[in-house]
């Protein structure tokens, strides 16, 4: 009779673990998950910043560069030069 009793024990330990022990392993599992996204982003905005570390950098000691940047973002000119903008037509409506 000591068979069914410690069957019984065994699948009442069992549940009770099933019990508490399961949703710590979803939410260990679902913290691990997120982890990982979070590292991936990590990295995303590491990469980032080193680009925009370097653009800063160009930007204070690049002449050059500074010159390259006024010119095609804020449409500026050196003294003397014409700038001349061109447009495009917009393509012709087809009603009808």
């Amino acid at each position: 009779m000591k068979k069914p009793t410690t069957a019984v024990i065994f699948l009442l330990v069992g549940g009770i673990l099933a019990v508490f022990v399961a949703p710590k392993l979803l939410r260990v599992r679902n913290l691990e998950a997120r982890s990982a996204r979070l590292e991936v982003e990590l990295n995303k905005i590491q990469y980032e910043n080193r680009l925009l570390e370097n653009e800063l950098r160009l930007l204070r000691e690049d002449p050059v560069y500074l010159e390259r940047v006024a010119r095609k973002k804020f449409h500026k000119a050196k003294e003397g030069e014409i700038v001349y903008k061109i447009q495009k037509d917009p393509p012709a409506s087809t009603t009808g």
